[in-house]
């Protein structure tokens, strides 16, 4: 298990309902697609994704969802957390024509990764997607960088109407990628495997963690036993299609089958 290093918050930025942006002066020198495990000192060890990372700073974006997101939501800047990693898989990265599609607060990981993309010369197009505006996270940061971006909500209170996928479908039906990149809720990756065609992919899983280094099999993926702590959380098409368990079911603290 990696060292792990106090950090002090630096600052704290709502994003949306129920959604926040926590930033910590520290190196982490991280790739887009990895994680950090972040304990509050009172109870557990939960894995979130890096929307940031630069030479000096990196921030990660949360949502409120249960007792351990609570607890960190009641934090102020200046309060400490403890984290270790950078863990995980990161996104190959691309120098040619991408989609990026993104669906609720798993949408923050692709600020980091369009950062890297631009900065190896990759043409980006963004879909944005969540379920009503309130929902819906980082516009005003997308709009900053040089990448298109279609923002979109299920009930069209912000962007276009309907889902990410809806509008995937559409505009790759208009133009053509090279490379696809999904993060989002897993039945949305599921709906976008089965109208992507023959365009190559990798997407961003999310599953229960409990060690992120590839010890306790929680987080494995059947029947290939992927520890996405390890060969994950991004994976590629050739082992995607592979995956049984894919958009069917996921696993509980306990070990125990949860269907979708």
């Amino acid at each position: 298990m990696e060292k792990r290093v106090t950090l002090k918050i630096d600052k704290i930025t709502e994003e949306a309902l129920n959604i926040k942006t926590f930033t910590f002066k520290h190196a982490l020198g991280a790739e887009p697609g990895q994680f950090i495990m972040l304990t509050d000192f009172e109870g557990g060890e939960k894995p979130f994704s890096i929307s940031d990372c630069t030479k000096e700073e990196f921030f990660i974006t949360v949502k409120r969802i249960g007792e351990f997101t609570a607890r960190l939501f009641q934090k102020c800047v200046g309060d400490f957390v403890s984290i270790r990693g950078a863990y995980g898989s990161s996104f190959f990265i691309s120098k040619n024509k991408v989609l990026l599609v993104g669906g609720g607060y798993a949408v923050p990981t692709f600020y980091f990764f369009a950062k890297v993309l631009l900065e190896a010369g990759a043409d980006v197009t963004l879909i944005n997607g969540a379920r009503t505006k309130d929902e819906h996270v980082f516009a005003d940061r997308f709009r900053e960088l040089d990448i298109k971006v279609i923002n979109v909500t299920d009930d069209g209170s912000f962007g276009e109407k309907g889902t990410a996928v809806d509008i995937a479908q559409k505009i790759m039906s208009q133009d053509k990628f090279d490379f696809l990149y999904a993060s989002g809720p897993e039945m949305m990756m599921k709906a976008l495997q089965d109208v992507i065609g023959d365009l190559n992919y990798e997407f961003l899983f999310e599953r229960y963690m409990k060690c992120a280094i590839g010890i306790c099999g929680n987080c494995t993926m059947d029947p290939l036993g992927l520890r996405l702590c390890v060969e994950g959380p991004v994976l590629p098409k050739e082992k995607i299609e592979l995956l049984t368990e894919f958009g069917k079911y996921h696993r509980d603290a306990s070990g125990k089958r949860i269907t979708f």
